[in-house]
């Protein structure tokens, strides 16, 4: 279908064209003529055979302001480039060099045109055309207009843009082209340059060495600056693609430098590296925009920058300046391979004014040289020098000799090497093809060319495959796409202490036979503007030891990432791991997180502190029950009672994380392979293509949506076009008759031209020129889409419409110069420009047509589907429409409902990588691949991402944790000793079991008070004894329920002063029965008055006030507060008091301790006193369980983490609480509730009688 949309539109622009030439040729004798001549700037030589050269030998260029009201001017030159001189004489050298030389095209002179394209695209242009088809001289026209062109090849451009335009001309004529300077690797296209050969390596090799020299120094974090041109375009697409096929680094920034001095776009563009952690920067620039970078960058003082040079500006003069130096030193920069050109220097040395004869007299590069190297004037007709200028005359005989300038320094030939390598591999394929022996030639036939018949494309030919070594030693020959073998030296720009400068080679990249790229660099003559004197650093984040993950952050470059820690039971055992391994289930990670070790086997120990604890009590308690076992076999009719220990243990419970796995995907040929379920989006260039709108197709090109051309009409286009007929093309020739080559298409016939011999050697049928278009159906008559061509006829009537405009033009009015009007006559195509910027109408379909500044219409495109019926019929249906609003908006409106889609349901298809990451879970890059293909890893516990897609997870509050989803915070869980924990209710219980106790035998004492078993050793010690034990049970109670300030401060208080108040009353009692008995003895009398009833009560009170004090001086430096503790849990939070003093805490437990010790030994030494109801021995027994108690308490109390260490501690208190009322006031009540017979005066002293 394209194919035959093309001739239509052929058919259609030959038509108009036959039409307007047809006026031309009616008008005027039959010349071909160059439309203008250009005023061009050159050199030249005559000779046998003339090469071309197009160098920039001035800078910078002034035109006049292309308003197309007046003729456009010669744009003028200034700015002289001695560098682009010197190449262009370098060219001349070379020439002059093979004349002289009988070797080679012996017999055979060479001239040049060498023109100075002023870096302009334009003036390169004038030159390229003057080279290929004359310079502007009129000549007869002959049968077929050919003629061979003036040059037979040409060495050019500097600039790549430049070349591509120039290459794309050359191409017409099969001319060819030799590059000294042009590198983009898109002039390697064979197909668009067919004769275009370079002796500099192509931007595609330039891009891998310059990624080979970050490679080599670990540099994966850059900027890249471009020029705003084809060179700087294509180089960043290739320096892109060559980072995402190999890796290894990310770009932080892509600018285009702007080819002005625009201070707004180069500040920004600075202050952009400025910002960046990127400390390389690579440029693919020319000088003029690197000097108009460097002055942002000087003012600015933009330093610690690693500089990458491509080789437009690596070897740059001007930028080797002190000013530069601070900012630039240290650049490392890819190079033109340097060569050594002998006698080229005696030959610049010769050149002179009155030596150019062959460029005119006002128009004189050798003049501009002369003046541009000594700084002085020569003097041209009409110019009035006196007093008006302070330069000096120029005499013309003034000695290149006795001056220093650039032009004669000859140490650093690269672009100029380049040059003598392109003409002489011209100069070698005319020597060869020369050479060639009649009847064994390349060509046709076996023939070989001649110098008066030589055609460009045979010097192509043999250019392909000339092969030559150079003086310096350097192979010259062509690959397959024109390149020259690849080859640069690396450079490298040294700052001398002294303030010189010197820009050194340090190493060369080339390319092996293997077609490896191989870099050798010598790193120790390397200068580094950094201290210390060593490569910088240039990552964006710094690789993740073994132990961490990557973590991408979101929305920058996949260099840049956080290292997150793996979690507990996770590890990482590579750098820069992009996630962490869960341990085997018997496994832990270690400490770095690097490896798995094998989980700790936890069990009570002997070897730890509690365990020590544990078996020193054990055996402590093993050695006192022999000691009792001896005690009591000795005293074998005393009672005996027994006791236990208790131990408590702690688990800790671990999670474990999820698994992740990535699922591959196998790319397939969609047919053959029968692939479906895809959604196809067709670019404009196949949207309506009918040819792949098939039967066989449609199962997997249904429902394709594609943006196409606006669809038209064109009334009358029908009938036009069935009025087509063989007979009526009159002006197409005998030979390439377009309609003729139409007509055999579609009725498949044959029209009998001279000289064929039809009868029996085919099939196909006569034509006659009869048949009629409306008897058959074909795709040309199909108006039903018109969409090129409705642009088409847009066209012609845009032009149309510029044409009447400017002939409705009134006189004294105009819009050109002087307002004067176009004629037909003498109307020129810049005033046709002029009005066509400006034409604006409406066609009969309804469309507006006028053109932007930039010359584009009004944008809009029809959004197309691609249906597929029931039947099997298909329907390229429209859907919508986008076009630009006038807010440069693009505006997309689409009709959902008429879409048809391939797919069941009848929806949309669903094309993500990975699906969405859920709150809770954050997105894992999957490594190598793009940044929408990731895993969704579930956060670690505490940490939570609350929205979709999160790149990492956050972590919680202090005192809050993640809930189950992981998708926020929640408030930690508390835990304390609570009332209704079964721990805290059955410590409650026994607690409030044990003051009710004490309350029962509080009763039987009182009731039974007069009693001889109460009375015994002062009942008031007794009753006080019990006061004291319930409110032990009591103040144990203090210890359950969330802890308060209050709490916590009356705790440890009532604790230890209760404790006091009941050890202080039995060692009271203890020390008035050894009184008692001591009293009993001769002389002991006096020893009961320190012991009478007031003494007893000092004594207990002024013991329980000493404990007082001290917890009121614990109160009040360090009191015990209450305590968050969130380290020991991750997951809840632990309510405590801590004890604020450790020494105070220490010191009430010590003074308990020092009581009951001293209780304990008073009470065993009378154990055996004479008496049948001794209470020693009772407080004996009480003292041991207290003290065996309190003992285990320590280590216990220590190990305990939380909630456990206030259990333990209200265990102790009530263990010794019970052991001292059982112990003391069990046998009592025995004796009073069962045994009231003991209970007399007369039994308690009996046996006392008996004995003595």
């Amino acid at each position: 279908m394209r194919a035959h949309k093309e001739s239509h539109l052929l058919i259609c622009v030959g038509l108009f064209l036959f039409s307007f030439s047809s006026y031309l040729s009616s008008t005027g004798p039959l010349y071909c003529k160059s439309q203008r001549q250009f005023n061009l700037n050159g050199l030249h030589k005559f000779g046998d055979v003339i090469l071309g050269g197009i160098f920039k030998m001035n800078l910078y260029t002034a035109s006049s302001e292309l308003f197309f009201t007046s003729g456009p001017q010669h744009p003028m030159c200034f700015g002289f480039d001695p560098v682009g001189f010197r190449q262009a004489q370098t060219m001349a050298f070379a020439v002059e060099e093979i004349n002289r030389n009988s070797k080679l095209l012996p017999n055979i002179s060479l001239g040049y045109h060498l023109y100075d394209s002023c870096s302009n695209l334009g003036i390169s242009l004038r030159a390229a055309l003057s080279m290929t088809s004359g310079r502007g001289e009129p000549f007869q026209l002959n049968e077929s207009c050919n003629g061979k062109p003036p040059v037979l090849g040409i060495v050019g451009d500097t600039s790549s843009t430049r070349t591509i335009a120039i290459s794309s001309i050359a191409s017409l004529y099969r001319l060819p082209l030799v590059s000294y300077f042009a590198t983009c690797s898109c002039l390697s296209n064979r197909r668009l340059f067919p004769s275009f050969f370079r002796t500099i390596p192509s931007d595609a090799f330039q891009v891998r060495a310059i990624l080979q020299i970050l490679r080599r120094f670990n540099w994966t974090w850059f900027g890249l600056l471009i020029s705003d041109d084809d060179y700087g375009l294509h180089a960043a697409r290739s320096f892109q693609s060559g980072l995402a096929q190999n890796g290894g680094g990310c770009l932080a920034y892509l600018e285009v430098l702007p080819w002005g001095k625009d201070e707004e776009v180069l500040k920004r563009i600075v202050g952009i590296m400025e910002k960046s952690t990127s400390r390389v920067v690579i440029a693919f620039a020319h000088q003029s925009n690197m000097l108009h970078l460097m002055e942002e960058v000087v003012r600015q003082k933009m330093t610690g920058l690693q500089w990458i040079a491509s080789e437009a500006w690596t070897t740059a003069i001007v930028l080797q300046t002190p000013s530069y130096m601070p900012f630039l030193a240290g650049t490392l920069g890819i190079a033109i391979r340097r060569g050594q050109i002998p006698g080229l220097r005696d030959f610049l040395l010769r050149i002179r004014p009155d030596n150019d004869r062959q460029s005119s007299q006002d128009n004189n590069l050798v003049k501009q040289f002369w003046e541009h190297v000594f700084q002085c004037k020569f003097i041209t007709p009409g110019m009035e020098f006196e007093g008006k200028t302070k330069e000096r005359l120029c005499t013309g005989n003034e000695s290149l000799r006795n001056i220093e300038t650039e032009f004669l320094d000859l140490s650093n030939l690269r672009s100029e090497y380049n040059v003598y390598k392109a003409v002489y591999a011209l100069a070698h394929a005319l020597h060869d093809i020369l050479q060639c022996v009649p009847g064994s030639g390349p060509f046709q036939g076996q023939s070989c060319a001649s110098l008066q018949g030589l055609e460009p494309w045979q010097l192509v030919y043999q250019l392909q495959r000339v092969n030559f070594t150079t003086y310096f030693g350097d192979q010259v020959s062509f690959d397959e796409s024109g390149d020259a073998l690849p080859i640069y030296d690396v450079i490298n720009w040294m700052w001398h202490s002294d303030g010189s400068t010197e820009v050194k080679n340090v190493g060369e990249v080339n390319e092996l036979a293997s077609k490896i790229d191989n870099l050798n660099l010598d790193e120790d003559k390397i200068f580094w503007n950094f201290e210390p004197k060593k490569p910088p650093k240039s990552v964006c984040s710094e690789s993740c030891p073994p132990g961490t993950r990557m973590a991408r952050k979101k929305g920058e470059p996949v260099c840049c990432f956080d290292c997150i820690r793996c979690s507990e039971g996770e590890v990482s055992n590579k750098k820069d791991s992009t996630k962490c391994t869960s341990c085997p289930e018997e496994f832990w990670s270690n400490r770095q997180r690097d490896h798995c070790v094998p989980k700790s086997m936890e069990f009570l120990s002997y070897f730890e502190p509690l365990g020590i604890s544990l078996t020193t009590a054990s055996l402590s308690g093993t050695l006192l029950c022999t000691i009792v076992f001896g005690i009591f076999t000795y005293h074998r009719t005393t009672p005996v009672v027994s006791y236990f220990a208790t131990c408590s243990c702690l688990s800790n419970r671990r999670l474990f994380p999820s698994f992740f796995r990535t699922i591959p995907s196998d790319a397939f040929q969609v047919v053959r392979q029968k692939m479906t379920g895809l959604q196809w989006i067709a670019s404009e260039a196949w949207t309506t293509a009918i040819v792949l709108q098939t039967p066989s197709y449609m199962p997997f090109l249904a429902g394709t949506l594609g943006i196409a051309i606006r669809r038209g009409q064109i009334p009358g286009l029908m009938d036009f076009l069935l009025r087509i007929r063989p007979d009526n093309d009159r002006q197409s020739s005998q030979d390439n008759n377009l309609v003729r080559q139409f007509w055999e298409h579609v009725f498949q016939c044959k029209f009998i031209t001279p000289g064929m011999e039809f009868e029996g050697k085919t099939k196909e049928r006569l034509c006659t020129g009869n048949e009629s278009l409306r008897n058959i159906g074909t795709e040309f008559l199909d108006l039903s889409n018109l969409r090129a061509e409705y642009n088409v006829y847009k066209a012609v009537y845009a032009l149309a419409h510029a044409l009447h405009d400017i002939l409705q033009c009134v006189p004294g009015s105009g819009p050109f110069q002087g307002q004067s009007c176009a004629s037909l006559q003498g109307l020129e195509p810049w005033q046709l420009v002029y009005q066509l910027q400006r034409v604006n109408f409406t066609t009969y379909f309804g469309d507006q047509v006028s053109f932007d500044e930039s010359g584009d219409a009004l944008p809009i495109y029809d959004v197309m589907n691609w249906m597929w019926h029931s039947d099997g019929s298909t329907e390229v249906k429209n859907v919508g429409e986008v076009n630009e609003l006038a807010s440069k908006i693009d505006n997309l409106n689409l009709d959902e409902d008429k879409i048809f889609w391939n797919f069941e349901p009848k929806k949309p298809p669903k094309s993500v990588c990975s699906e969405s990451c859920p709150p809770g879970t954050r997105m894992a890059r999957k490594k190598g691949e793009p940044v929408c293909c990731f895993d969704c890893i579930r956060c670690s516990e505490g940490e939570v991402s609350n929205k979709k897609d999160s790149t990492k997870c956050t972590s919680c509050p202090e005192e809050f944790w993640s809930n189950r989803q992981r998708d926020h915070c929640v408030p930690k869980s508390m835990e304390f000793l609570s009332y209704f924990e079964p721990l805290g209710i059955s410590l409650t219980t026994a607690s409030l079991s044990g003051t009710l106790l004490c309350t029962i035998v509080f009763g039987i004492f009182t009731y039974h008070r007069t009693t001889p078993v109460v009375r015994a050793n002062n009942s008031e010690l007794s009753f006080l004894i019990l006061l004291s034990l319930k409110l032990c049970f009591l103040c144990s109670l203090l210890f359950i329920g969330q802890p308060r300030l209050s709490t916590c401060q009356l705790r440890q208080a009532a604790f230890g002063i209760s404790f006091v108040l009941c050890v202080s009353c039995i060692l009271v009692k203890t020390m008035v029965v050894l009184a008692v008995f001591k009293a009993s003895k001769p002389g002991g009398a006096g020893s009961l008055k320190w012991f009478g009833v007031m003494q007893q009560r000092g004594t207990v009170v002024f013991l329980t006030l000493i404990q007082a004090a001290i917890c009121t001086t614990w109160l009040i430096s360090s009191s015990p507060t209450p305590h968050k503790n969130t380290q020991y849990y991750k997951d809840k939070i632990i309510v405590e008091c801590v004890v604020g003093s450790t020494v105070g805490f220490g010191l009430l437990l010590g003074y308990i301790g020092l009581l009951a010790i001293l209780s304990f030994l008073l009470a065993f030494l009378a154990r055996n006193l004479p008496d049948n109801f001794n209470e020693a021995k009772f407080i004996t027994f009480s003292m041991l369980v207290f003290c065996a108690v309190w003992i285990a308490f320590i280590p216990a109390y220590i190990n305990s983490p939380g909630k456990y260490a206030d259990a333990v501690e209200v265990f102790a208190i009530l263990a010794s609480s019970f052991g001292l009322l059982l112990a003391l006031f069990g046998p009592k009540c025995y004796i009073i509730i069962l045994k009231p017979e003991k209970n007399t005066k007369k039994a308690i002293m009996g046996r006392g009688t008996t004995r003595s």
